[in-house]
């Protein structure tokens, strides 16, 4: 008997014992956050911005998909992210060997919040978009649902960042609020602007725009960020001559190779003076339901003989108290002379039409008018492309034009009448 009631207190023991271990198992399991291995290339695209010299590109070709379940991803931005066009080659200048664009929209900043916050990162942001809504009116939010598109790009030595927006007028009321209120004047007579902060970039995708630009150029529906104002100088005069990265060769075989939309596209000309070849490193990145698919590639081709043509620019850099005089001297000077206008001589270019014909028919336009057109077309007679956006002067205009490449329906050409 007594042996009995001894085996039942063991089993007894026993059964609780096991029944504690289950259950403070169970509980410890319960309270330890599953640890998610960060995939490989989640932080690809901005070591390839940073040129980490440790990343070898044949081994890193190739389609992979990055999961959205580690939150602490940077490439979690693209979520549910729309997918756009390589259009940038049609404002930056010739000379480009690298850029970067990328789909934005309200619900990119949202989700860039999400990650800061997944990072511990999001007091500094947040202390700065307060600042500048405290202090300026100026609504981070707001901004980001009038933009289409932002980036980067290399050209010469300066790196610059932009903004693309459908509603740029909105984007201009918008960086109002925040403009210099000494500067402005001194730069407005080349259409130059400056924001009284450094950080609007590292606000809208902060890891992929760490440097501090205040200085911007409307093109458009494009505005241009810079450090300062020789580098957007340039960039103007490359997209009044036409002379962008559009008609690069090497960026037409990289656009040709582009057989999808993607959320981010990452472009950068990775040739040496050894290669034999032209290298074009292509890195895009697209949102889908459970991630984000990479797609990593390195572009050949032959090299040409063409050498890509550079604007020449006289650096006629001010200082600012000569900008000031100038620009006093400017006003005074306009504010006595009655400007006359006396309209306009356009021929807008019917589908098809040659450029040579065209100005065969845009010489009867200017003898209507009295004009010869001998005399007035290098100088006054421009030649409107892309929509409008573009103006060629006549002499690059004939260069690019004349029995060589096509024009499009709607480009035209354009000159302000004036007494000779």
């Amino acid at each position: 008997m007594n042996k009995t009631i001894r085996n039942i207190i063991i089993i007894i023991i026993s059964l609780g014992s096991i029944s504690y271990w289950v259950f403070t198992g169970v509980n410890k399991k319960d309270n330890e956050t599953p640890k998610i291995e960060k995939e490989e290339n989640s932080d690809l695209i901005i070591r390839l911005i940073n040129k980490d010299s440790s990343l070898i590109y044949d081994s890193i070709k190739g389609v992979e998909t990055i999961s959205f379940s580690d939150s602490t991803n940077f490439t979690n931005i693209l979520k549910n992210q729309e997918t756009e066009e390589i259009n940038i080659g049609e404002i930056i200048p010739h000379t480009t060997t690298e850029f970067l664009s990328l789909s934005y929209s309200k619900k990119t900043l949202n989700n860039y919040k999400a990650y800061l916050k997944n990072n511990n990162k999001f007091q500094e942001w947040d202390s700065l978009n307060t600042s500048l809504k405290t202090n300026l009116n100026f609504n981070i939010l707001e901004l980001a649902t009038y933009i289409k598109e932002i980036g980067s790009f290399r050209s010469n030595t300066s790196v610059c960042y932009y903004i693309k927006s459908d509603e740029a007028y909105n984007v201009v009321s918008l960086l109002n609020l925040i403009e210099d209120s000494i500067t402005p004047q001194i730069k407005k007579r080349h259409l130059y602007y400056k924001i009284n902060t450094d950080n609007l970039f590292q606000l809208l995708a902060g890891d992929i725009f760490t440097e501090n630009k205040s200085y911007y150029l409307n093109l458009g529906d494009y505005f241009i960020f810079s450090s300062d104002t020789s580098e957007l100088n340039y960039i103007y005069q490359s997209s009044e001559e036409g002379n962008t990265l559009e008609y690069n060769p090497l960026y037409v075989n990289y656009k040709s190779k582009q057989y999808s939309k993607y959320g981010l596209n990452y472009y950068s000309d990775i040739t040496t003076e050894d290669d034999t070849l032209n290298r074009i490193l292509s890195c895009q990145l697209r949102g889908e339901q459970s991630g984000v698919i990479s797609n990593l590639n390195i572009f050949y081709f032959e090299k040409t003989t063409e050498k890509v043509v550079e604007n020449i620019i006289v650096d006629t850099t001010l200082s600012e108290e000569e900008q000031i005089i100038e620009e006093i001297i400017k006003s005074s000077t306009e504010s006595q002379e009655e400007v006359i206008e006396l309209g306009e001589i356009t021929y807008l270019l019917k589908n098809g039409e040659t450029f040579r014909s065209a100005t065969v028919k845009l010489k009867s336009e200017l003898d209507k008018n009295g004009y010869d057109y001998n005399k007035v077309k290098t100088n006054h007679v421009y030649f409107i492309i892309n929509n409008g956006k573009t103006k060629l002067d006549w002499n690059t205009a004939i260069k690019k034009y004349l029995d060589k490449k096509q024009p499009e329906e709607g480009d035209y050409f354009f000159m302000k009448k004036f007494f000779y």
